[in-house]
């Protein structure tokens, strides 16, 4: 049963390994620590509204840095570093044509991870605790 304290609930330390290990079942990739690196990476490149315009500019067609920088109204340092982030990632690929780099987007790995769906709902199994599960609302007193 959960501890009750002023400021938040809190379960034991017993309860707390339960959760842990449900977790590890529930989702495996928290076993590996290579994959949870993987998708941190890949996380963290999507958690920026500037490299999410990128990567918008990247499912129209191929663009050039330069491109990049005149669509978005950006500084040149600036793009460079977000698509380095973005390759680093794995969500665009680089390739050269002549002197410039050409950029496109890893479409497979944007539809994997529905980076660009609408309407997305939760996958798995719905909460299944009822209201009278879980434990009472305490809030912080008023200072």
């Amino acid at each position: 049963m959960p501890v009750a304290s002023a400021r938040a609930v809190k379960c034991t330390p017993e309860e707390c390994r339960t959760i842990a290990k449900k977790a590890l079942v529930l989702h495996p990739v928290l076993k590996k620590p290579e994959a949870l690196t993987e998708r941190a990476r890949l996380f963290q490149a999507l958690g920026n509204e500037t490299r999410l315009k990128i990567i918008g500019l990247f499912n129209v067609r191929e663009l050039c840095a330069c491109e990049v920088t005149a669509a978005i109204r950006g500084a040149p340092s600036t793009v460079t570093h977000h698509l380095r982030i973005l390759e680093d990632a794995g969500l665009i690929a680089s390739r050269q044509e002549g002197k410039f780099t050409l950029y496109s987007v890893n479409a497979e790995l944007l539809a994997k991870h529905r980076v660009f769906a609408t309407g997305i709902q939760a996958a798995g199994k719905p909460c299944n605790r009822s209201p009278s599960d879980r434990p009472p609302f305490r809030s912080r007193p008023h200072t």
